[in-house]
């Protein structure tokens, strides 16, 4: 007896000891792998709140089940969504982003169908609002839990832009917008980054603009939810670990000339919006405050216009597309700068943007665009010498004013859009007895737009052709 509980009081020190040795080997590696999951944003404890009912979900779903029973739950959705039982497939999408916090395209994908498939099942545009806001609301829960992703804070940003922006009800889409009360939907991202002032904005272009502003700051400090580190000492640390659903980051790689347009975009989109019934039951805004919006939008072009790209064929050779448009600059490049400064810019339009702010800027600019309401206002309420009376004088200041800008002047769809308010003109002065004047501004754009359709609509069709020319076309994953 004596021997034989002495030899398991031995095996227990030894099994005590063994265990103490595992968790002492044990530790520096929990600490490593905390460190870790930190900087890549992988735990809850980086989430700033741990959301208790996804904790203990995930804590009865170890492991591989937890990937299954988010695979069920997505084709759960996907069937929810084909009855059109839609408040059922929302909370199965909210179990799967419990599940899988991480998983990127989740978030990317159910958002965006929310924002664009789900929502034109309704009739009513509040209902649409509604779910469009619902999409955004879900990318932005994403954002929360993915901080470090500037793939998913572009989404968030083009959804506020395109979506509310350039649907066909998007006048009233907006004025939804303007008038909802729900202030955190509408705070500035651009205030909460720089001074944690939370600040509601009352325009979706420039919550977009603001959202665009953020992931691409972003971008440029190199960080990614998962991938390679910023600092030079953190990429052993990833090729080290053996991810299941590493994603792939799309926005602000080198070269995405098109990540970097969007905020200029969203500023100048909201500058044309002040000068149109852009929301519906509200007058346009002129004056100092459509001068200051053109001007930042231009200052916002510049920036793009000035960051550095490398050459495609060249990489050691910079290139600033903005030295395209400053001649003398332009000539002292070499020939592989030349090149891909040319085709970049022409590629994204860039000297006719920003030829369009700085004569929008301009306080004839402005001045004509309000000529150009007032006629088109009073050519509506058949008010037709009045009409011509605005038209006349918008028409004349528009001439010298494009003279001093021939990017803009020469540009097509701009052209289109001043022939189209010729053929206004022309229309006015026949409802007066009066016929086109020989010396009549611009009467070659007349000609070639005579015979179409006048568009007459608030929202002009014309520049959501121009801003669709060089931007992504679709946020669908």
């Amino acid at each position: 007896m004596n021997a034989a509980a002495s030899t398991a009081r031995r095996n227990e020190i030894i099994y005590a000891v063994l265990i103490l040795m595992l968790f002492g080997a044990m530790y520096p590696y929990t600490i490593w792998l905390d460190r870790l999951k930190t900087r890549k944003e992988l735990g809850e404890a980086t989430l700033g709140q741990i959301d208790t009912g996804g904790f203990m979900l995930k804590l009865l779903l170890v492991g591989g089940f937890r990937g299954l029973v988010a695979d069920w739950h997505w084709n759960q959705a996907i069937a929810y969504q084909k009855v059109h039982d839609w408040d059922r497939m929302k909370q199965t999408v909210d179990t799967i982003t419990k599940l899988q916090p991480h998983f990127l395209s989740v978030w990317t994908y159910q958002g965006w169908n929310l924002a664009y498939n789900v929502s034109v099942e309704w009739d009513d545009p509040a209902d649409k609002y509604e779910w469009i806001k619902n999409g955004i609301k879900f990318i932005q829960d994403g954002v929360r839990m993915n901080r470090k992703s500037p793939d998913l804070i572009w989404d968030t940003a083009w959804t506020y832009y395109h979506k509310i922006g350039f649907a066909d009800e998007a006048i009233i889409f907006r004025k939804l917008f303007r008038e909802d009360e729900d202030e955190a939907f509408k705070y500035d991202p651009i205030e909460l980054m720089d001074s944690n002032i939370k600040n509601p904005l009352d325009d979706n272009f420039l919550l977009g603009y603001g959202w665009f502003t953020r992931s691409v700051r972003l971008a440029d400090t190199g960080a990614e939810r998962v991938g390679s580190g910023v600092r030079e000492s953190e990429q052993q640390l990833d090729t080290d670990l053996d991810y299941v659903d590493k994603p792939v980051q799309h926005k602000g790689r080198p070269g995405d000339l098109a990540f970097r347009t969007m905020p200029a975009h969203a500023q100048t989109r909201y500058a044309i919006g002040l000068e149109k019934e852009s929301i519906k039951d509200y007058r346009p805004t002129f004056g100092d405050v459509a001068r200051n919006a053109w001007d930042k939008a231009r200052k916002e072009w510049v920036v793009f216009g000035k960051f550095p790209f490398p050459a495609f064929s060249h990489p050691d050779q910079m290139v600033q597309i903005d030295d395209f448009t400053n001649k003398p600059v332009f000539d002292t490049l070499t020939k592989e700068q030349k090149y891909w400064t040319e085709r970049w810019s022409t590629q994204m339009n860039y000297a006719y943007w920003k030829a369009r702010c700085l004569a929008e800027g301009e306080k004839a600019g402005v001045t004509c665009r309000r000529l150009f309401y007032e006629g088109t206002r009073a050519l509506k309420a058949a008010d037709y010498r009045l009409a011509v009376t605005k038209y006349r004088e918008g028409i004349s200041l528009w001439h010298d004013l494009l003279q001093r800008h021939p990017a803009y002047l020469n540009d097509d769809l701009n052209q289109r859009d001043t022939g189209t308010l010729l053929k206004r003109y022309a229309f006015t002065l026949k409802q007066v007895g009066e016929g086109i004047p020989d010396d009549m501004p611009f009467h070659d754009l007349y000609e070639q737009v005579k015979n179409e359709p006048t568009q007459l609509d608030p929202f002009d069709a014309l520049d959501m052709i121009r801003t669709r020319r060089t931007e992504p076309a679709d946020s669908s994953p």
